[in-house]
């Protein structure tokens, strides 16, 4: 592989771990943009791009749906315009990227590179060293939900390759990070190989001890007293957003409920009633402008108002899910039907890991960070979609 190839596979790969990079130059940059403008340039140079036809249809949906969508709401159209441009560029830019370089060369980057940052992320965590939350590990991302998430798909392939010393790195520092939707992501990974009857016998015993372990270390901390300092983290959110789903209809919550629990159903209050309104959706990129219409009807604890908390996550609904119902509608629930379906065929399919690795940082991505291009989201949406392996290509 030429140097410059080198530089292309790695520098793009490296550009997933990026988000909290960002500098000001007249206006606020990310390091990604950086990255994905200069490759894209190189790539244009070297080879001839192309555009998938699906994407362009895709694309072209989102831009008419949302320009009407915006004419009747009277929202702001340069929101629509810039989602669909940073849409646009990430995927087009990833589409070439792994049609060029295919997934096995590019995931195994992907793994060597988390593995690197997970042997980074720990004396980081010791040292507190950019750590989002004390006690809570999240390496060079920005807080520990965006580590966790980014690594699931490391921690299958390691798991499922046998690369144990890897793998056993890669947990480590997801469990440090002390993610609930990092966990709930390691229960899935311990879950789906259950479903191939040839597995069952030999996980089972394990994942079912794991479970019941884990169930009742929950029940018997359930009913101790429990507030921010003190208790088990996980419980506490556990039992906290179980007290207050109630306002996921209501849109009135308790004085102590915690701000990740706020956060989640608040936003399901938002998405709910601007989903039983508009039921074809808003428009893309027009979560943020219909939340500010829905706000009023909520009560949240007067401590988050203080804080200026209580618009948490206004601008990405805190869940893909929860975005893309407000945004596109029905038409969300067929991306979710198609997603499920395809899932279905990769598991199938023993040969195609990386795929199923990508699997994993969808499924949590869709009830957690409703950002639509974050530096890794089109690296695993189209591995995930598209089988890039089926020619072989050399740089000499």
């Amino acid at each position: 592989m030429r140097l410059l190839d080198k530089y292309l596979v790695t520098s793009s790969v490296l550009a997933l771990f990026t988000e909290s990079f960002t500098f000001h130059f007249l206006i606020d940059w990310k390091f990604f943009y950086i990255i994905l403008i200069t490759n894209l340039t190189i790539l244009g140079y070297r080879n001839k791009l192309v555009a998938n036809k699906n994407m362009l249809i895709i694309f072209g949906f989102l831009l008419v749906h949302g320009v009407i969508m915006y004419v009747v709401l009277r929202n702001p159209v340069n929101s629509l315009f810039a989602q669909l441009i940073g849409v646009v560029l990430s995927s087009f830019y990833y589409y070439n990227f792994i049609k060029l370089y295919t997934t096995k060369l590019l995931f195994k980057t992907y793994v060597n590179v988390a593995f690197y940052v997970a042997l980074l992320a720990i004396p980081m965590f010791y040292l507190n060293i950019n750590l989002f939350t004390p006690g809570r590990l999240n390496g060079i991302l920005l807080e520990p939900a965006h580590y966790a998430a980014i690594m699931l798909p490391a921690v299958y392939v390691t798991l499922m390759r046998k690369s144990y010393f890897k793998f056993v790195i890669i947990l480590t520092t997801v469990l440090l990070s002390k993610s609930s939707i990092g966990f709930v992501g390691l229960v899935l990974i311990l879950f789906l190989p259950l479903l191939k009857v040839k597995y069952f016998l030999k996980y089972s015993i394990l994942v079912f001890i794991l479970f019941g372990a884990s169930s009742y270390y929950v029940y018997t901390q359930w009913n101790l007293p429990l507030d921010e300092k003190n208790g088990n983290v996980l419980v506490r959110r556990i039992k906290q957003t179980q007290e207050s789903l109630v306002a996921i209809n209501t849109g009135r919550f308790k004085k102590y409920t915690n701000l990740s629990s706020y956060a989640l159903l608040s936003n399901m209050f938002v998405s709910k009633n601007i989903f039983l309104h508009y039921p074809l959706g808003t428009g893309l990129g027009s979560y943020r402008h219909e939340y500010e219409k829905v706000y009023p009807q909520l009560t949240p604890p007067e401590y988050l108002i203080k804080q200026n908390l209580s618009k948490i996550n206004m601008q990405d609904a805190n869940s893909l899910f929860l975005r893309m119902m407000a945004d596109i509608g029905v038409f969300a629930l067929l991306i979710i039907f198609y997603f499920i379906y395809r899932s279905y065929k990769l598991f199938k399919n023993e040969r195609k890991l990386d795929e199923q690795g990508a699997f994993f940082y969808l499924a949590i991505k869709l009830f957690r960070e409703g950002h639509y291009f974050p530096p890794e989201f089109y690296f695993f949406v189209l591995i995930f979609l598209k089988d890039f392996n089926d020619k072989n290509i050399t740089h000499s």
